[in-house]
């Protein structure tokens, strides 16, 4: 797992990890960055899991263009 940040947003790549630490982690990161950034989760599968947890906190997914074989994410707070 690997975390840094740029004019993006905050990144984390979970790309690697057994279930279910990327949504383990991808949570943690959520509940403790500044709700005004957003996160960027690069995945290697598309993490259905994550999204009701997401809803339930008040965070939106949209998906974006990534690497081949990259699920990436931007995850943000619902207005």
């Amino acid at each position: 797992m690997h975390v840094w940040q740029d004019d993006k947003g905050v990144h984390i790549d979970v790309r690697g990890l057994p279930p279910p630490q990327p949504l383990v982690k991808i949570l943690q990161l959520v509940h403790s960055v500044d709700p005004a950034s957003a996160v960027i989760v690069h995945h290697d599968r598309d993490p259905k899991m994550l999204y009701p947890e997401l809803a339930q906190i008040g965070w939106q997914v949209e998906p974006l263009t990534g690497e081949p074989g990259e699920v990436r994410l931007r995850l943000s707070r619902l207005p």
